[in-house]
Parts: C-alpha cells; sequence; structure tokens
C-alpha cells in the first residue's frame, strides 16, 4: 500500500474532472483529498482508493499557486513530499513544493491512459482536436481583441485600437468629434490589450453622469466586467488598499476627490493602464492646476500605459490643451512657450499638407516650406511626402481626432418644427422655469391641457410602423406619456429612465428595437441620451429643450451616428410666444445645432449664457439673442475649420489599412465554424440548445450535465447570437465570437482536463484491406512566457498531428482527422483490453516513433517563429529609430521596452517545449 502524506498531489482515476487532489488527512485506513479548484472534498478507503500520484518528472512544466509558469530541472523527496527544482521564465532558480503546485492545472497522461484502458467516447477526442484548431486561429489572428466586440466594423474606430493597442505601454489623447466613438475605441483598446496580456490592472475615471454609461458599455460591448467603486463599496472592503480586490475598477473623479483615503488607495493602485473620460474637465495652467489635474497627474506617472478621452481638446484654451499632453509625457511637453512655437512653426506646413490631400499641386512656397524639413522633393509623389510629413507631425503620435468632415457615414439632419399654441394655464406661469417645463409644475393634470399629447398621438399614427424615440429632460414626465398613450390611443410604449435597474432599461431597449412585436415608440428621460444607440430608428422627438448644447448633441447623437442608414427626422413641438420659442429658435437660428453639429456651440452658450436666461425670461429679446448667437458662433465655426489639421486627421486614419482591418474581421464572421464547434461542445457536456427567431439560440443548463455548471451559462440560461448585425439590434442577446468569455472558458475547460485524451475506434474503411492499427497522436508545441510578451503572436500553442501506421509511416497528410469515424469502444471494455494486451508492445514503439518525429517538427516550429519575431519586431525597432530622429514624441523609453521585448522572446521561443496532449487508437478493417 502507498504511504499517503499530507501536502501530497494525488489525481483521482475515476473522477478525473475534480481536478487535482490534495492530502489534508490521513487517519488509519482512510484518507480525505481535496480537491480545491472545484470546490470538491472526498474521502477514500484504503488499499482500494481509485487514486494515481502525480510524479513529475525533468522537463514537464508546472504553475505554482502565485501563477508563476515553471520548468522542472530536478526532482527530490523531503519526507513523502517531492520537491521540484525549476526555473521560470526570468531564467531564476526556484524550490517548489508538490503542495505549492496551482489547484487548477490538470495533468494529462494519455500514454498511461490509453494502455490501461482508460478510454473517452470518440467526440471528446474530436473535440479536442478541434480546441486547439480553434485556439491556433484566435493565437494568431491579426484583429485578435477586435473581433469579440459588439460593435459595428467603422473603419477609423478599428484602426485607431489596432495601433494603440500594438504599443508597448500606450499614452495617447483620443479627441474624435463628437459621434464618433472614443468610448468604442477606448474598449476596443482595453479588450486588446487585457486579451493578449498587454495590461491586467485597468482603472478607469469619468464624470459621476457616465459611470453608468461605462459600466453598461464595456459589459455589453466588451464582455468586461468592471467593479463600480464609490464610498460604500470602497468602505465595505477590509483590505489594507480596497482596489487590489479588483482587477478592473470605474469610479467617479467626484468621489475620488472629496475622499483623501480613496485618493491615496488609488494612487497605490499599481495599474497597468489609466483611462480619464471627459478629460478637458482637467484644468491646468502656467501657474495653477485644479485638484483633479493633480491627482490624474500624480496617477499617470506611475501608470505605464494612459488613455486620456476628449471631444474637445482645445475648448478651453492651448494652456489647457498642454497640460493634457503633460500628462501623457512630462519630458517632451515640459515647457509651454517651446510648445507654442512648435506648433506655429508647423502650422503653415499643415495648411500646405491639406493642399496635397485635396489634390492640388504644391506652390512654390509651399515646396521651399516642405523641403525646409524633407529635403529635396525631386522624384517624391504626393503619398511619400504625406508620409514622411507624417512621420514629423507635430503631436500625432500622441493624439488622433477624426472629424465628422473627415469621416464619411453620417446620414444628415432633417429640422421639422410644430408651433404649439400655449395654453392659458401655462402663459400664467411668471417663472421661466415653470414655463420651460409645466409638465412639472402643473401635477398630473398637465396632460390634459397640453397640446403636445395630442400632436404626439397624431404623429404616432401618421408614422406607423416606423419607430420613434422620445427623449425630455424628467422621469415623471416619461411615465406620464406612457400612461396616458395607453389611456387615450391604446399604443404600448417602452419607457427609459433613471429609476429602473439595468435590467429594466435592456427589457425595454429589446421591445423598442424588435422588429416583430416591439414597441413603436421608446419614452426617454434625460439618460437616454446617454450610452444607448438605436440607430434602428429614424425619427426623434424631442418633447423639451435642454439649456446646454452638449445635452441638446448628445440626444440627436443617439440616432446621429455612423451606422445611421437614414436621414435623422428630428420633430420639435414648442410652445409658440414664450420662453419656449425663444429656446427653439437659439438653437435653429442662432446655432444651427439641429441641421448639423455645431463645434462652437460650448463656447456660445459659456459667453451668452446670461443673455440667452434674460431672453428666456423677456422674449422680446429674441431677435437680438439670435442674431448675435449666429454671427459669433459662426466666426468661432470659422476659425476651427481654418485651424483644421488635415495631417493629423491622415495620421488619426488612414483608409487603406482600416480596410484591411475591416474586411478581416468579415471573413472572421463569415466563417460558420464556432457554431459548429460550440454546438458539439453543448452536446457532448449535456447543455440543452435550441434554434430561436431571428438568427438567435436560447441555450440552457440540460438535467445531466458533466459538472453542475457551464462556463458563463446562467442558471436561467441565455438567448445569444452569431451574427454581427443582429448583435447590434437586440444587445439583450449574447455575441457569440471566438472571444466570448463562454468560449474561451469552454476551450479552457476542455484543454485543461484529461477528456478526450485517450480513444479506441474501430474504423470500417475501403482504402484498408486488411486489418491494422494506426495510432492518431496530438501533440502541443507550447511556449511558456510572461502573457506581455505576446509570444503567441509568434509561436501560439501548435498542435501537430501524427498519424503512425505499423510500419512508422506518418499519413496524417493523406488522411484527414475527419476520415477517421467509426465505432468508438469506450463502453466495450472487454473488447478494447483484449485489443490493448494484444498488441501491446506495438504500440509502444508506435509512441516512440511518434515522439521522435513530433520532437524534430518542434525544432522548425521554433526556428520559424524566431526568425519571424525577429524581422518583424526588428522592422519596428528601424522604424521607431528612424521616426526618433525627426519627431520628439518617440519616447526612449518605447525603443528601450521594445529592444528588451525582443530579446525576452528570443529565450522564450528558445525554449517552446512539447507535450503529448491525445492518443487515439484506430483499429482499420
Amino acid at each position: 500500500m502507498q504511504r499517503f502524506v499530507p501536502g501530497q498531489r494525488w489525481i483521482s482515476e475515476t473522477q478525473g474532472e475534480l481536478g487535482l487532489g490534495l492530502v489534508v488527512a490521513v487517519d488509519g485506513r482512510r484518507v480525505e483529498i481535496a480537491y480545491r479548484a472545484t470546490g470538491q472534498e472526498r474521502i477514500y478507503a484504503l488499499p482500494e482508493a481509485p487514486l494515481v500520484r502525480l510524479e513529475l518528472t525533468a522537463g514537464e512544466h508546472v504553475r505554482d499557486r502565485d501563477g508563476r509558469d515553471l520548468t522542472i530541472l530536478s526532482v527530490a523527496n523531503d519526507a513523502g513530499l517531492f520537491i521540484y527544482r525549476c526555473e521560470d521564465v526570468q531564467g531564476a532558480v526556484v524550490a517548489l513544493s508538490e503542495s505549492q503546485i496551482d489547484d487548477r492545472l490538470r495533468f494529462n497522461r494519455p500514454h498511461q491512459r490509453l494502455m490501461s484502458g482508460r478510454l473517452d467516447p470518440d467526440h471528446w477526442f474530436d473535440l479536442r482536436w478541434r480546441t486547439w484548431l480553434q485556439g491556433m486561429r484566435e493565437a494568431g489572428s491579426p484583429v485578435r481583441g477586435l473581433v469579440g466586440a459588439r460593435v459595428g466594423l467603422i473603419p477609423h474606430q478599428l484602426e485607431i485600437a489596432a495601433e494603440v493597442a500594438r504599443r508597448d505601454a500606450p499614452r495617447v489623447l483620443l479627441a474624435d468629434e463628437v459621434g464618433l466613438g472614443k468610448t468604442i475605441e477606448a474598449g476596443l483598446i482595453l479588450h486588446r490589450m487585457l486579451l493578449t496580456g498587454r495590461a491586467q490592472r485597468v482603472l478607469v475615471i469619468t464624470p459621476e453622469p457616465l459611470l453608468h454609461q461605462w459600466l453598461v458599455e464595456m459589459r455589453r460591448r466588451f464582455n468586461l466586467r468592471f467593479a463600480l467603486f464609490d464610498h460604500a463599496r470602497f468602505a465595505s472592503i477590509s483590505d489594507p488598499n480596497p482596489f487590489l480586490a479588483d482587477q478592473q475598477v470605474l469610479c467617479s473623479l467626484d468621489w475620488i476627490i472629496r475622499s483623501a483615503a480613496a485618493r491615496r488607495a488609488l494612487v497605490e493602485g499599481q495599474w497597468d493602464l489609466l483611462v480619464v473620460d471627459e478629460a478637458h474637465h482637467l484644468d491646468w495652467s502656467q501657474t495653477a492646476a485644479s485638484p483633479e489635474y493633480r491627482l490624474v497627474a500624480d496617477l499617470a506617472e506611475r501608470t505605464p500605459g494612459v488613455l486620456l478621452l476628449t471631444a474637445t481638446p482645445e475648448q478651453l484654451g492651448r494652456a489647457g490643451h498642454f497640460g493634457r499632453l503633460r500628462l501623457l509625457d512630462p519630458q517632451r511637453f515640459r515647457d509651454y512657450a517651446s510648445f507654442l512655437a512648435e506648433e506655429a512653426d508647423y502650422a503653415p506646413v499643415a495648411a500646405a499638407a491639406a493642399h496635397l490631400l485635396d489634390g492640388r499641386a504644391l506652390g512654390d512656397a509651399d515646396r521651399t516650406l516642405i523641403a525646409a524639413r524633407l529635403g529635396d522633393l525631386d522624384g517624391l509623389d504626393a503619398e511619400t511626402i504625406l508620409q514622411r510629413l507624417l512621420d514629423r507631425h507635430g503631436t500625432g503620435r500622441v493624439m488622433f481626432r477624426n472629424t465628422r468632415a473627415s469621416i464619411p457615414g453620417f446620414p444628415g439632419r432633417d429640422l421639422l418644427p410644430y408651433p404649439l399654441p400655449e395654453p392659458d394655464a401655462y402663459r400664467a406661469g411668471s417663472d421661466t422655469a415653470e414655463r420651460l417645463a409645466p409638465e412639472r409644475a402643473h401635477g398630473p393634470a398637465w396632460s390634459e391641457i397640453d397640446p403636445r399629447v395630442d400632436w404626439l398621438v397624431e404623429l404616432l399614427r401618421r408614422l406607423r410602423p416606423e419607430k420613434l424615440l422620445l427623449i425630455c429632460t424628467a422621469a415623471d414626465t416619461v411615465l406620464d406619456l406612457r400612461d396616458v398613450l395607453l389611456r387615450r390611443a391604446g399604443i404600448h410604449a417602452a419607457v427609459f429612465h433613471e429609476e429602473m435597474d439595468i435590467r429594466e432599461r435592456d427589457r425595454a431597449a429589446a421591445y423598442f428595437a424588435s422588429a416583430e412585436d416591439g414597441t413603436q415608440i421608446l419614452l426617454c428621460s434625460e439618460i437616454g441620451s446617454e450610452g444607448r444607440n438605436f440607430q434602428f430608428a429614424h425619427h426623434l422627438v424631442l418633447f423639451d429643450l435642454p439649456l446646454d448644447p452638449d445635452l441638446l448633441e448628445q440626444r440627436i447623437g443617439r440616432l446621429d451616428r455612423i451606422g445611421q442608414t437614414r436621414r435623422v427626422q428630428i420633430h420639435v413641438p414648442y410652445l409658440a410666444g414664450g420662453p419656449g420659442e425663444v429656446l427653439f429658435r437659439w438653437y435653429a437660428e442662432g446655432l444651427h445645432a439641429f441641421s448639423a453639429i455645431c463645434p462652437a456651440a460650448p463656447a456660445v452658450y459659456a459667453r451668452l449664457r446670461e443673455d440667452l436666461t434674460a431672453a428666456l425670461a423677456h422674449p422680446q429679446g429674441a431677435d437680438a439673442l439670435v442674431a448675435e448667437a449666429r454671427v459669433l458662433s459662426a466666426r468661432i465655426n470659422g476659425e476651427l475649420a481654418a485651424g483644421r489639421d488635415r495631417l493629423l486627421e491622415l495620421h488619426s486614419h488612414r483608409p487603406e489599412r482600416s480596410a484591411a482591418l475591416v474586411e478581416a474581421i468579415e471573413r472572421v464572421d463569415a466563417d460558420g465554424d464556432l457554431a459548429d464547434y460550440l454546438k458539439r461542445f453543448w452536446d457532448g457536456f449535456g447543455v440543452e440548445h435550441e434554434s430561436a427567431p431571428g438568427h438567435s439560440w436560447v441555450v440552457r443548463p440540460g438535467a445531466h450535465m458533466l459538472q453542475e455548471t457551464f462556463p458563463e451559462l446562467p442558471e436561467e440560461g441565455v438567448t445569444l447570437t452569431f451574427d454581427r448585425a443582429t448583435a447590434l439590434s437586440h444587445e439583450h442577446w449574447e455575441f457569440m465570437t471566438r472571444e466570448h468569455p463562454m468560449v474561451l472558458a469552454a476551450m479552457e475547460l476542455l484543454s485543461a482536463s484529461d477528456l478526450g485524451t485517450s480513444a479506441l475506434t474501430i474504423v470500417r474503411d475501403a482504402r484498408f484491406k486488411r486489418a491494422s492499427l494506426l495510432l492518431e497522436a496530438l501533440y502541443v508545441a507550447e511556449c511558456q512566457a510572461p502573457s506581455y510578451l505576446e509570444a503567441g503572436r509568434f509561436l501560439p500553442p501548435t498542435l501537430l498531428r501524427l498519424l503512425i501506421d505499423e510500419s512508422g509511416a506518418n499519413l496524417a497528410e493523406t488522411i484527414p482527422h475527419d476520415d477517421l469515424q467509426g465505432h468508438c469502444l469506450n463502453h466495450n471494455h472487454k473488447l478494447a483490453r483484449t485489443l490493448l494486451e494484444s498488441r501491446g508492445e506495438r504500440l509502444v514503439s508506435m509512441i516512440e516513433f511518434g515522439e521522435r518525429l513530433a520532437r524534430a517538427a518542434v525544432v522548425d516550429l521554433r526556428r520559424d517563429a524566431t526568425a519571424r519575431m525577429q524581422t518583424l519586431l526588428g522592422e519596428e525597432l528601424d522604424r521607431l529609430r528612424a521616426l526618433a530622429r525627426v519627431n520628439p514624441n518617440v519616447r526612449p523609453q518605447e525603443i528601450a521596452a521594445l529592444e528588451d521585448r525582443r530579446e525576452q522572446l528570443a529565450q522564450a521561443l528558445a525554449k517552446t517545449h512539447l507535450r503529448l496532449d491525445a492518443l487515439r487508437l484506430v483499429v482499420t478493417g
């Protein structure tokens, strides 16, 4: 009888799914084993315990409980416990007791399992093969991290994400105009960096009103589950630093500034990537900086990667813009006067580049100006000149800014005004705020006298069945409108407001989105202008108007976004003769904010706010206000257009690059392999699934699953789709891609288990004239390296399939895996054992021959991967070094990091090892 000692590692022969066991107690003729990875405990009687001791040998790979990947150098025995002498990925030698091995590791022994007759159903061997193929395809994809997001394939967003996410510790300002998708760009960058291991700890800081938007966007679009921190959550965690309890954290700038304890803990949070939304609120001047700016500066100094987001980078002046660039690179942007001089020197170059972009020939002055920076221009075409100018571009590498003028795809807007008579009861009010929002001042009876209600009923009837999105300021107005529409017209409206929880909002959005049985209208409070996009609708009803022009643009932006297929119809009912008409004219005639985005609107509002307030109280002053606003907005918009940096826009979006990304993702989307793979997996695991309307599937836990739960599958089940267009219009459904957590977890579940590692199949095939043996062996070549090195880009875990016959020939090229379908013997133990015992000696020699073939193949894999890495990273280093000579925005740290990465990758690839993953004996006849 084997001697059991606490701390030893054992594996169950009959319940391999329990995972790696740890001896916790030995009592006479009983042993207690804890399977901590699955939360199970078992007590076995001795000596009949169905357990196998885990004995590792030199050359094998293991992981400790701290997550370190180790290679075993030698083994010693200390009082019944194995002590492994190991080397980590940095080359340091460490001692590892077997009790400290990661409980989640699975140790497959395909050879021993096959020879002892422990066989699995054939479909699990098939799924192992398909799982490794899926993993290889994913790890080597040039669009890895971009495929799995629930987003439309918008070229400039994909290009920015791909460019930024591939940098070591990116520090950039995302400054696209409103409606161009900065949040999506940031989410794509986060998703790709987290998936590839370039970042693990991420902090997102936003203004308080945007917390919900970010939480929903990250979960719904990117499957990223951020922990939302506020005072209550912070206080409820007893750790010395509560922020260390979660890897992805979301919190508001307002709360952090108010809490000194949270501020200290946040700065000490050891983040890999910092994201700050609405960064134009970070005030800086040469003489002072706001508390918010100082906090972000402290964080940026300690955090390798920084993303700042703002649609108005220079709205509050050049000094503020310089201050934000300073957060990204304080060495490069340390002197404001030098920055202004450099920008002034650069402005005429950008103007000359604009001539080239417009297809115009360069004049003598422009040629002289550009030649002073590039040298002789003879023989250079316009494209080459532009590329070289981009390399020397002022803030190009740290700032991305696309404008609506440079990005196609916006459909345009049509204003449809409806002047309505103001009721006497409303006109009697002396307070301006009351007359602007009478529905909140007159109680529930307002709907009986307000002409906007009858107007809305008639509009719905006239436009039926087209869908309408209505946005107003208050939740009470939304609820009143829902009731009156049902009572007067029998119209069932969906509602969306801040007092609903996230699930309720999801259901309302889904009810509105459904083309078959959904509602015609969604009634939203102001929160409807945040975080949700409804491009499938084309009619927007502005039941009231906000004072802040940014809020108005946010409302319109729910429909007027890239992806909208028709012109947006903006319906504005207003009460004539009072402050409502003044506010309408301010927007329509003064700012022209309904017909197009008005970049000058925030500045005009800030300058004329008091005049607007006066005109709302005294409508007779409206003409003068509108005239002044019209002149001022035209002047500011002109100045902004004149200062438009076309070279920066070209840097921010190069159509030929983005087109290649879109095409690559479309090819992945069109590939039906994932749906087939998952359905096979669900069938094998015991998960129930059935097709449903609208390109969807309903998936539920089955009554007889292999385990109590399936990864990422809730008890109540889930509706999902494999179609991107469907996922975009049904945000409450899961969008299933190779990068979805369910797919990744299912693949890890299988590859880490022993399911499918040994099988025996009888195949009847006319190609085989007599009974013979074939051994199908699946080997995996793996490079153990820290995730941030992205070794999988050059050598992902690579499947080597061999098919060895009794003469030692490898038939894998001539007989595909799918051709070997037959009768599995996992339930016929007597026949299986007879076959294995009678041909055991021959089988051993076939396994040994296959091992030699696989080891020779891995040498070639290692050499080719190293050559590919040296070529690609060498080219990137050459490009960065050349850029650094002409563009100070290329930081020396970036070049040094890439050099170090290349050296570490060379060492890691040289240690690529081979592992036997599964064996299938095929008896042919």
